[in-house]
């Protein structure tokens, strides 16, 4: 164990500002948490206040606080320093010789080293930002939303950053209010919400796979009726034709559709709509999602073993594929 959130909460006038968080962290684990933001902002304001945690709240690697890396929204850069001065600045800082050429390439900032920081795009300056936990050394990084409007290549980049911290032996947990980041990000998810921390499965295919094969007899799915597919918005019922449906999202024990950018919830579960649906180019790509595929328009590899599915709609969303499912569904699309 190198740090352990333990019962960690915050109260304020018989108000839960923050529930309780209970949380271990061994090397080499890259832990991702999906959660509020207001829950993110107020862990990490703890977190940049320690005294005002309580001791046995929080185990810390040796060393303490000096030993844990924090990655804030709120990092700033030095507007006059251009990149190879803002590194040095750094490495002095943190009193660290890097391989500065290792951290451009990393966070493929090869390009720019002798640009102002105010002349950089926003996604440079952030993986400019990353290029920071390369140089101070630590036993634990912490990331309050590092994805948070990064372009693909500094997605790429914030992935490769996180398997080599790990890799290193550094613990890496990351806090995230989007699942889909999530579980793109993390070996191990979980959910930190008002009932606390609760770990969730990342793959479906293992149980499924246990499942006896239903006799070809009772195989009827592809004369399933096409039916409407109901959500409700407070006292009203809408009805949707299910080509509409962009994808459909288990979370916390309900089932939302997104259908042009809004997000219904149904009372149906998400394995009922998958028989439904399926017939109709509908896929579970993952435990807690089903896409119709007639909205994919990319499979994003980002490693061997973490897969994401890009979609043609007004918001480009980005949904999880489970490594197993990435392997059904190459064979369904005949790759």
């Amino acid at each position: 164990m190198v740090m352990s959130f333990n019962k960690l909460r915050k109260i304020e006038q018989n108000t839960v500002l923050l529930p309780e968080l209970s949380l271990t962290v061994q090397k080499g684990d890259i832990i991702a948490v999906q959660c509020e933001n207001e829950y993110i902002g107020r862990l990490f304001a703890l977190l940049n206040h320690p005294e005002h945690i309580q001791k046995e709240a929080i185990t810390l690697p040796k060393g303490g606080f000096q030993n844990v890396y924090l990655f804030q929204q709120t990092d700033g850069l030095y507007k006059r320093l251009n990149v190879k001065q803002m590194l040095l600045f750094w490495c002095k800082l943190y009193r660290h010789q890097a391989d500065l050429e290792f951290v451009l390439n990393l966070c493929e900032l090869q390009h720019c080293t002798m640009k102002k920081t105010k002349q950089l795009t926003l996604s440079e300056q952030q993986r400019l930002l990353f290029a920071s936990a390369l140089i101070q050394r630590a036993e634990v990084y912490i990331f309050e939303d590092p994805s948070l409007g990064l372009d693909l290549q500094s997605k790429h980049v914030l992935h490769n950053l996180l398997l080599h911290l790990a890799d290193k032996g550094a613990a890496v947990v990351l806090f995230t209010p989007t699942l889909e980041e999530a579980i793109r990000l993390g070996d191990s998810v979980y959910r930190y919400s008002e009932r606390g921390v609760q770990q969730l499965e990342q793959d479906i295919e293992d149980a499924e796979n246990m499942v006896e094969e239903e006799p070809e007899e009772e195989i009827t799915s592809m004369q399933v009726q096409l039916d409407k597919i109901s959500a409700k918005i407070e006292d009203k019922i809408i009805l949707f034709n299910p080509l509409e449906i962009d994808y459909i999202e288990a979370r916390d024990g309900q089932t939302y559709l997104f259908v042009n950018n809004e997000e219904f919830a149904s009372s149906n579960t998400i394995k009922s709509l998958e028989d439904r649906l399926q017939p109709l180019g509908f896929f579970r790509c993952h435990r807690s999602y089903l896409v119709n595929l007639q909205r994919v328009w990319e499979i994003i590899i980002w490693s061997k073993n973490s897969y994401s599915l890009s979609l043609d709609n007004p918001s480009k969303s980005t949904i999880p594929l489970s490594k197993g499912n990435y392997s059904k569904l190459k064979e369904l699309i005949h790759l």
